[in-house]
């Protein structure tokens, strides 16, 4: 006689997750962005449409670079340095309006939920120039007549934006002058942007943001931001080194933040106005 005992075979599928769930998600979050042109930071509100999509609305600030910058140290100041022919700091403000839809969501604690999202609105350049502290070389004898000449370095008492003439006229930078100064005369050049990205949620609390995102970012402005000073030999050499007028780069950022239930928000304004009465 032949006996056939079966038992049951269990299947880890990961922790499960018994937090009580959200499921009007609205979501307020920051996040720090890096840019192949720069680096910056990003605030966003999202507004459940359905179950898997929201609409966003952010608004971005970022540093934008130019991929000719390169520090270069002062001659004339221990320890100062400065981008050579470096114009103007430009600042990057955009205001977005888009739609995030979640392809994967999160079943089990400690899994990933997986979105992709798309942006697009009005972007601004704020362009401050920069200044620089210079002096002018000037070759000096010696006091007694004989022996080699020395030079000698007279710094300006104001500092100057820059000058491709200084290379020719024995002007030395001696380092960049105050962060804040030219703060008072900035340009701005208007233009429209559009990004695409995709979204990684990991965070083990359904209140809370925590995800890692990765896309593409294009921009168009009404004309070249500038940034550097080609006109210069040694900096413009070859057809790329050029200020640009349109722009793709590809981010990535840290995102964080906190999931709000716009019921129970409406419940806690509701008890706080009974209370007061």
């Amino acid at each position: 006689m032949a006996i056939i005992s079966s038992s049951p075979v269990i299947f880890a599928q990961g922790e499960i997750d018994l937090q009580p769930k959200v499921f009007y998600r609205n979501e307020w979050s920051i996040a720090f962005l890096l840019n192949s042109n720069g680096f910056g930071g990003n605030y966003r509100y999202g507004k459940r449409i359905d179950a898997r999509n929201k609409r966003l609305w952010e608004v971005d600030l970022s540093y934008m670079k130019d991929p000719k910058e390169h520090k270069s140290a002062s001659f004339t100041s221990s320890g100062a340095r400065f981008v050579y022919g470096k114009k103007n700091l430009a600042f990057d403000f955009r205001f977005a309006m888009g739609r995030q839809h979640e392809m994967y969501r999160k079943h089990d604690v400690g899994s990933i939920a997986i979105r992709y999202f798309y942006n697009y609105g009005p972007a601004v350049v704020m362009l401050k120039p920069v200044y620089y502290k210079v002096g002018k070389v000037v070759t000096v004898p010696p006091p007694t007549g004989q022996g080699p000449s020395y030079q000698v370095i007279h710094t300006q008492d104001e500092p100057e934006k820059f000058n491709p003439e200084w290379v020719n006229s024995n002007y030395e930078i001696i380092s960049r002058a105050s962060f804040f100064k030219g703060f008072n005369e900035p340009k701005f050049i208007p233009g429209v942007f559009g990004k695409f990205g995709f979204n990684f949620e990991f965070s083990k609390q359904d209140r809370i943001v925590h995800a890692l995102e990765c896309g593409l970012v294009g921009e168009a402005f009404a004309k070249k931001v500038e940034i550097m000073d080609f006109s210069m030999p040694n900096i413009g050499q070859t057809e790329l080194a050029k200020n640009q007028q349109f722009f793709l780069n590809i981010f990535v950022s840290y995102r964080f933040g906190h999931i709000v239930d716009p019921y129970e928000v409406k419940k806690s304004r509701k008890r706080s106005n009974e209370i007061s009465y």
